[in-house]
């Protein structure tokens, strides 16, 4: 998708929140983009630095702009990482330059693949080099996931869904209608049935492993950045401004969900991420906010982590670590206390280098993926 335009303001300039970046909820302290729809999990550091980038390449005496303008990335020495940068796209025909937003990562065995802004899509199976594969439009991508029938699926901005039958070597669209101003989250419950969920209540079903896709009505217009079933009656949306919805008669009814909130600095704290294992469901959201459900999402208890960051991405290990990413370098792992509660590490230390917008459980290993065109993998 494209970027909000630059703006200029005089005296003082507003305060960016969510509301201000989101189309369905203009604020009165900033201007809303209504024909650019905000991507979901975009934080304000994310977009200060994009219109930062631009106006420092685009505005002084309108030079052409570079193919790319990342700032250099280093880990802490110690971490159990490997960073690993895939090659830069050939120079923008519209002469935008390339910022390395990468929003999403799915790895299955030796294979990996990633997604991102401004029409990115990579694939690497083994030691072979990344291949960069053509998305429709140049959209933006903000995820990628794999059906229990081995299918792949991205999804991104203005409704884009993408179906890949071999491994990710070839993609198909697939059409939505109504089309969506972007998906956000597509999850499956089995190899048959699946949802894809994005703007203003977006959310669809497939109960054909993903040939044909149908509307399913919700109780609100907020934009969706997560969905999940436990099984095919049993099921949450959440999103923007605290929204969170559970049915348990296959989406055919829906009902608020209430979570103990803590003192938070946004009054209204999108909620991000779902994932669910082993009867669990977690939940995470803007500042710090980490939930737990043991009941399919009827109730959910907060674990306390000390991160006030926002977190964009959970997964389990095969170990039973759970791992929480998010803005500013923001990768926590959690395993579970002798006597209740959890333990926290932090693998990364003091690094702050990148947004991590995607992330992939192996076995025992996490997979990240970010802004600065960052991806960490494991170093064994």
């Amino acid at each position: 998708m494209g970027y909000p335009e630059l703006m200029i303001f005089s005296g003082q300039p507003p305060r960016i929140e969510r509301s201000a970046l989101i189309p369905n909820h203009p604020s009165g302290e900033a201007q809303a983009f209504p024909e650019h729809p905000t991507p979901p999990l975009f934080s304000r550091r994310l977009f200060f630095r994009t219109v930062l980038l631009l106006a420092a390449v685009l505005l002084p005496g309108c030079e052409k702009p570079p193919v790319a303008n990342i700032p250099p990335v280093s880990l802490p020495q110690g971490t159990p990482f490997r960073l690993e940068q895939p090659p830069l796209p050939p120079p923008s025909p519209q002469g935008e330059p390339y910022v390395g937003v990468l929003s999403g990562i799915l790895s299955e065995s030796n294979l990996l693949v990633v997604t991102g802004y401004q029409g990115t899509l990579l694939r690497k199976e083994g030691q072979s080099p990344w291949t960069r594969i053509p998305v429709p439009g140049g959209r933006d991508l903000y995820g990628v996931v794999a059906s229990p029938n081995g299918d792949l699926w991205a999804y991104g901005d203005k409704g884009l869904l993408l179906r890949s039958t071999d491994k990710g070597a070839h993609w198909t669209p697939v059409v939505l209608s109504p089309s969506p101003r972007f998906l956000s989250r597509v999850f499956f419950v089995d190899g048959r049935t699946g949802y894809a969920a994005g703007a203003l209540g977006a959310l669809f079903r497939t109960t054909d492993g993903g040939n044909s896709w149908s509307s399913v009505a919700l109780p609100t217009q907020e934009n969706l950045y997560a969905v999940v079933f436990s099984d095919g009656s049993h099921g949450l949306v959440a999103g923007w401004h605290r929204t969170l919805l559970r049915t348990a008669d296959g989406g055919n009814s829906w009902q608020p969900v209430s979570l103990p909130m803590q003192k938070v600095t946004r009054q209204k704290p999108s909620l991000n991420a779902l994932f669910m294992e082993g009867g669990e469901i977690f939940l995470a959201g803007d500042h710090g906010l980490l939930y737990v459900s043991a009941d399919q999402g009827a109730s959910f208890s907060a674990i306390q982590t000390g991160n006030l960051h926002d977190f964009y991405g959970l997964c389990r290990t095969g170990d039973g670590t759970l791992a929480v990413a998010g803005e500013e370098g923001t990768l926590l792992l959690l395993s579970p206390a002798k006597g209740g509660g959890w333990t926290v590490r932090s693998p990364l230390g003091s690094f702050h280098g990148s947004d991590f917008l995607g992330l992939a459980c192996g076995s025992s290993h996490v997979r990240v993926a970010g802004s600065r065109n960052v991806i960490l993998l494991p170093l064994r």
